[in-house]
Parts: C-alpha cells; structure tokens; sequence
C-alpha cells in the first residue's frame, strides 16, 4: 500500500520539485519597469557590464533605421562610445505578461548621437524578456522613431 501511495504521490511532489514559482503580473511589471530604466541609464553611461548583464546571448537590437545588431556588436559600441546619450526617459510602459516571457512597449524620449548621427528625439519601443536562468533578460528589442511635427 505505502508503495502505491509513493507511485501516486511522486509525480506531483517531482514537478513541484521542477517547476519554478509562476511570476504574478503585478511583481512582473514593476520588475520589468525597473529593469527598463536601469538599461536606459546604463546606455547614457556607456556602462557594457550592466548592458551584458540585462541583454541576453541570443539578444538582437532592430533600431530606428532598420539595423539589426547583435549583443557582442552592442556592448562593442558601448565600450567604443559610439553612443553618446544625454538623456532617456521612457514613458507610457505597458507590461503584457506571460508567465517566463513579457513584453514591454512604451515611448522614449533621448537627446544624443550615435556613431556622430543625431538620434531621432522620440522613439516607441518594444522590448522582449524572458527568464533566463531565474532572472529577466532582454532578448530582443525594436524601436521606430516618433515623426516630429
């Protein structure tokens, strides 16, 4: 009987032992919201240790113009000094979550150039993360520049 019991039980107790806490939607939101401003500032500092913390290995970058960048390739500008930001602030963020994945859209407001090309003034943006060992991590990120009026 005590065997049958296990056989029935050890299932459930191994997926309890496998599967990770499910991330609520609210702890998920304000996390990611953090997450996003801690990127923009390591951007306007140049900082490519945070950067290779917060970007995943798989990370690409589509930007403005429709180039599309690899992780090496940015900590490789940021390390260069490439981009010379002033200011970033984000805006208007939404978090769509989905357990281990989210996505983040939002707007962006920056003063700065990139490679000596002056950035566009406002940019809407969508952000990819997913967990990756136990930990958010941006996997992908678009951006399309805001037309001036």
């Amino acid at each position: 009987m005590a065997f049958l019991a296990m056989a029935l039980w050890a299932p459930v107790w191994l997926q309890a032992q496998v599967t990770p806490p499910v991330p609520q939607p609210a702890e998920v939101a304000q996390e990611l919201k953090l997450l996003e401003r801690k990127w923009g500032a390591a951007l306007v500092s140049g900082d490519a240790k945070i950067l290779g913390e917060i970007l995943d290995d798989t990370y690409m970058d589509t930007d403005e113009s429709g180039n599309q960048r690899d992780k090496s390739s940015v900590l490789a500008s940021a390390k260069a000094g490439d981009l010379k930001l002033t200011s970033l602030q984000l805006s208007g963020m939404k978090i769509h979550s989905f357990v281990y994945a989210a996505v983040v859209t939002g707007r962006q407001t920056q003063s700065g150039t990139f490679k000596g090309q002056k950035l566009p003034h406002v940019v809407v943006f969508t952000d990819t993360f997913a967990i990756i060992d136990g930990k958010w991590k941006v996997v992908a990120s678009h951006r399309s520049a805001v037309p001036s009026d």
